[in-house]
């Protein structure tokens, strides 16, 4: 019902796992991070039964990371999605995210995110700048969904936040 949620949370931890090695020096070794979660917001309205375009911003935590450079043990990231949605159908559009790394590193992801009614949201974005620029990433994205405050707001109001977890997030 809410999928379009998974948007800005799966961007963050698409920076995690480079699926295209091929950028040599720039790219970081193979590494990983174990989990995270994220809060999206609409910064433009409220997801309600009446299609409409939206903006969505997140900002969340990636953490237990592993390998990599620097020694990363975690990072910060927010992300802006824009996309149609309503509470009925999911929410397809361009993400950029924009990671912290705890080593004082960054790194911009960009793609679509392919948000459906099943969970988890698993997409793959390219790292546009920073750590891993010329990569890919595979992010997988769990959206807290089909609470009372989810169903009540599309039913009234309309939904304006939610939480969701990170996981799988793995450089290859």
């Amino acid at each position: 019902m809410l999928g379009k949620f998974v948007t800005t949370a799966a961007i963050a931890a698409a920076l995690l796992v480079p699926l295209d090695m091929s950028a040599a020096s720039a790219l970081p070794p193979a590494g990983s991070c174990a989990n995270g979660d994220f809060r999206w917001t609409v910064a433009d309205g409220a997801i309600d039964m009446t299609p409409h375009a939206l903006t969505f911003t997140s900002v969340g935590v990636l953490r237990d990371c592993t390998g990599g450079t620097g020694g990363i043990t975690g990072g910060t990231f927010t992300g802006t999605h824009i996309a149609m949605s309503d509470c009925m159908r999911p929410a397809d559009g361009p993400i950029t995210v924009d990671v912290l790394w705890s080593d004082g590193e960054t790194s911009k992801l960009w793609g679509p995110w392919p948000v459906t009614m099943q969970q988890p949201t698993i997409g793959t974005l390219d790292v546009v700048d920073g750590l891993g620029q010329g990569s890919k990433v595979r992010i997988t994205a769990d959206y807290e969904m089909m609470t009372p405050a989810m169903i009540g707001g599309c039913l009234g109001p309309g939904v304006r936040t939610g939480v969701g977890r990170l996981s799988a997030a793995t450089f290859q």
